[in-house]
């Protein structure tokens, strides 16, 4: 059996020992955003755009599943039901399975706003170290932005949009993970392996469902 190999695997091993080894990175990014007397001085005005992403989670889950009912009752071509699968089968394990139960409910890591150095009770911990400063729905790793990651998938199954819908992944990704970070809801490395989680749940269902070819977004 072939070695399962991915570029992007070697700048995961760096940002992991990165955070790994210079764990104050976090505390540093989160300090941008917190002020003595006031905490994080944004989550009031980011507040309304929390609230909304469980609507877009619930949204881009409803679509595609009204979608694959759709595609099965016209009798659709099997390759158009195959990649509304394998959306579901992303979304459903990537950001739902592995980052919001797994992770967020046992990995224990306290959200900045809980930790001693802004103002909470809860002692800081680095990415990839397990603590028992949370019970469940912990800061390890973001939620928010795995939805926006979820946007990347379509990468693997459309290649002639495989460009666009990567750099739509990141991007969304990216400014949910800014602003829970602004909010003081996750740290930055809360945000980044949310990243490497949904891209490599999409990789691994891509070769898993289409086999090696074209296995890389």
């Amino acid at each position: 059996m072939k070695r399962l190999q991915h570029p992007l695997y070697y700048s995961f091993v760096g940002f992991g020992l990165l955070f790994l080894l210079a764990p104050e990175l976090d505390l540093w990014a989160s300090g941008l955003f917190y002020r003595a007397g006031e905490g994080f001085f944004l989550y009031a005005a980011l507040d309304p755009f929390h609230k909304s992403v469980p609507l877009l989670s619930q949204t881009i889950v409803g679509t595609l599943v009204a979608a694959l009912l759709i595609a099965s009752l016209v009798s659709a071509s099997w390759p158009l039901r195959k990649g509304l699968i394998y959306l579901l089968l992303v979304a459903a394990i990537g950001p739902g399975l592995l980052v919001n139960t797994l992770f967020k409910d046992n990995w224990g890591r306290a959200r900045p706003v809980q930790v001693e150095n802004f103002g909470g009770d809860k002692a800081f911990s680095p990415a990839w170290v397990p603590s028992g400063q949370c019970r469940s729905n912990c800061a390890f790793a973001c939620g928010d932005s795995s939805v926006g990651f979820f946007l990347l998938a379509p990468a693997f199954i459309l290649a002639r949009q495989r460009r666009t819908w990567l750099a739509a992944g990141f991007a969304a990704g990216g400014l949910l993970g800014l602003m829970r970070l602004a909010q003081g809801g996750h740290f930055l490395s809360d945000v980044v392996f949310s990243f490497y989680i949904v891209y490599f749940a999409a990789w691994l269902l891509h070769r898993l469902m289409y086999g090696d070819s074209s296995a890389r977004a």
